[in-house]
């Protein structure tokens, strides 16, 4: 069935565009407040999943950024006569932050507005750089404790979530240079990664330094930049790879196989080129997180219990909470909500995810259901 698509979206599809899509089922129409939005679920040309449409412009989706798993080597295929920026990686939630028609959103890496973010921007960003920028967004990562979609701890952030920035992107949907956007954002205070540059392919060295380092702090990794922002790669640490280990082995039946695969292959390349031994630290920790982790969840299911995630988080306004409830219900997400506290600056609200999937997949298999593998 084909949806009703506002009028405004002929100022960037074609009705030859907009007919294939449609039949794809890739235009979504969302509603928020009084905005009319459309949503793009998959590539499309010049448009990322993700890229939202509205009646005065529209919001980029994220570029796909290509992943190196030999640092050096990468460096010298893709950069060997450029030069570049490294940006550290941090590891959290993104958000793409832009004002549409007098009203601040944030948008999901899949385009959905959400709401904790949302609600969230002026504490975390200057809104007079909408003044003097309209139409641009912020593309940054929400990081710390206190966030609504992931448990990892931060090291560096100790109390509730900052935010990020680590791109710029224009009303015309064209991403500024590194260094042009750091100027920008600067005047406005706004935090941006940790940037260090601009390097050559000879620079390896030093680069290395700084990835070793970021490893040693347990940070995720960095992603490098062309002056022109045109190439990007991104290259993630050995300690980023036992964290994600540790903080998700117990939705091991949520995720797929690859995920875990994935990180033990990034920390095997990583161990190999820098020469840092995978000593009984790092293959101790990493057994538990897989094996005992997942034991417990075997466990809490047995007993009738689910795989589920327990979180808090402080919004100003209470019914923020339960739009977050509702925004998660659309995504297919259970939740359920514990109590939602008032303290003196905030409504501090407590709340499990239910993974029903999973928990359904380990209860067969207990109560002895075969499978084809």
């Amino acid at each position: 069935m084909k949806i009703s698509i506002p009028s405004f979206i002929n100022n960037y599809l074609s009705d030859e565009a907009i007919e294939v899509l449609q039949k794809k089922k890739a235009l979504h129409l969302d509603r928020y407040k009084n905005l009319s939005l459309v949503r793009l679920t998959s590539d499309f040309r010049s448009f990322p999943r993700g890229t939202v449409f509205h009646e005065k412009g529209f919001i980029p989706g994220y570029r796909r950024i290509m992943r190196v798993m030999h640092l050096e080597n990468g460096i010298n295929r893709y950069y060997k006569k450029e030069r570049f920026y490294v940006e550290e990686k941090v590891d959290g939630y993104n958000a793409r932050v832009a004002v549409i028609d007098g009203t601040p959103v944030a948008l999901s890496r899949g385009g959905f507005i959400c709401p904790f973010t949302t609600s969230r921007i002026p504490d975390l960003i200057d809104m007079n750089f909408f003044k003097k920028y309209p139409g641009f967004t912020i593309n940054g990562e929400v990081v710390g404790p206190g966030n609504p979609y992931n448990t990892e701890k931060i090291p560096y952030v100790k109390e509730d979530v900052v935010f990020f920035a680590f791109d710029l992107s224009d009303r015309d949907g064209r991403i500024l240079p590194p260094d042009e956007r750091c100027d920008i954002l600067q005047k406005f205070r706004i935090s941006q990664s940790n940037s260090w540059g601009p390097f050559n392919a000879e620079d390896i060295k030093k680069i290395k330094e700084i990835v070793l380092h970021l490893n040693n702090e347990n940070r995720e990794g960095i992603v490098i930049k062309s002056l022109s922002n045109e190439k990007t790669i991104k290259y993630v640490t050995l300690s980023s790879c036992l964290n994600d280990l540790l903080a998700t082995a117990s939705l091991m039946a949520e995720l797929p196989a690859g995920f875990y695969v994935q990180r033990i292959l990034r920390a095997v390349f990583f161990s190999r080129e820098f020469g840092i031994k995978l000593d009984d630290y790092y293959l101790l920790n990493s057994a538990r997180a897989l094996y005992l982790s997942h034991a417990e969840v075997l466990e809490e299911v047995d007993k009738g219990g689910n795989v589920t995630e327990d979180f808090q988080i402080n919004v100003k306004d209470e019914q923020v909470v339960y739009e977050l409830m509702n925004h998660f219900n659309r995504l297919g997400i259970i939740s359920k909500l514990f109590s939602v506290e008032k303290t003196n600056k905030y409504y501090v609200a407590r709340f499990q995810k239910i993974y029903t999937k999973g928990s359904k997949d380990i209860r067969r298999k207990l109560n002895g259901h075969g499978f084809f593998d």
